[in-house]
């Protein structure tokens, strides 16, 4: 056995010359050339469908929010001084109750006071809620 009749590394063509990885897929790319432009197609009008369906979405968020926004504050000027005199929330109990955790375990949680700014807290604690709006 010669060293020169060993297998070529390479596939052969009919003409015995080796084909490359890039000749074979240009041959099957020849073949299914108009299967791929569909696919492609399809693809590319499923992303648009996709586009335009989340960036309509985004504009009536948008539309929804701007309007809420126009009906709550008024005007911008209006908007900008109500964020500086915020209200605390209101002081109020919460009930004891159970929490699920996010790896499935429950926990107790006992009920506590809620609400109200810290420098009402110290003045009104002995004060009932509703007497202190009276």
């Amino acid at each position: 056995m010669h060293v020169n009749d060993s297998t070529p590394s390479e596939p052969t063509s009919e003409d015995g010359e080796p084909t490359s990885f890039v000749e074979k897929t240009k041959k099957w790319y020849g073949k299914h050339r108009t299967t791929i432009r569909a696919a492609c197609g399809a693809v590319c009008g499923v992303a648009v469908v996709v586009a335009v369906v989340v960036a309509r979405q985004a504009r009536e968020q948008n539309a929804t929010e701007s309007t809420g926004e126009a009906e709550d504050t008024g005007s911008a000027d209006d908007s900008a001084e109500g964020d500086e005199r915020r209200n605390s929330p209101i002081r109020h109990s919460v009930a004891g109750h159970t929490r699920r955790l996010p790896d499935g375990r429950e926990i107790p949680v006992s009920g506590y006071e809620r609400g109200g700014s810290s420098e009402d807290g110290d003045e009104n604690e002995d004060e009932d809620p509703g007497e202190a709006a009276a």
